[in-house]
């Protein structure tokens, strides 16, 4: 089972990994996805966010190196899919191997995305730890309790207090 950490590392990475290449293609030149390139990018979003929501490894640069390959498969990935599923792109000469361009707004986003997506998982816990703190409702007071006496008793109910708590015990009866 997976950290919830994780988890929205794995959707964090799949979404931004599928926001930042359509960003990057766009910004380089590139079409914006139509039908079937849509299809293809979910597809490959889904795939690079279960990928990325595996146990992260313990030290802080082998999980950058894990998220930041991963956005970089990501990213070559829905590179592929843009160029495949627009055919009039294809048509115009637009090839599967991007130009040099394209490669650089490619793995500049793909190393920024592997920044902040390690900075916000590093950050998961404390902020949840705060919100928690802040959110969870205050503990009871304890229960108060009540002496001997009693408050607010009637006059018939104290008679009857009184008359059960008076013996009527006699003494002995001689023989």
């Amino acid at each position: 089972m997976t950290s919830p950490a994780a988890s929205l590392r794995g959707g964090a990475v799949g979404a931004l990994t599928v926001t930042l290449a359509v960003a990057a293609h766009g910004v380089a030149g590139g079409g914006y996805p139509t039908g079937s390139a849509t299809v293809f990018l979910l597809i490959v979003a889904v795939g690079v966010g279960a990928i990325a929501s595996m146990p992260s490894p313990r030290s802080w640069r082998s999980q950058f190196a894990a998220v930041s390959g991963g956005l970089v498969l990501g990213q070559s990935a829905s590179h592929i899919a843009l160029a495949i599923g627009n055919p009039i792109e294809m048509m115009h000469g637009h090839s599967i191997v991007p130009s040099a361009t394209m490669i650089g707004f490619h793995l500049a986003a793909s190393a920024a995305t592997a920044v902040l997506v390690c900075v916000a998982e590093a950050l998961y816990g404390p902020i949840t730890s705060i919100v928690r703190a802040v959110l969870d409702p205050p503990l009871p007071l304890p229960g108060i309790t009540t002496g001997p006496f009693f408050v607010g008793i009637s006059e018939k109910s104290s008679l009857q207090f009184f008359g059960t708590s008076i013996s009527r015990r006699g003494p002995p009866v001689s023989v």
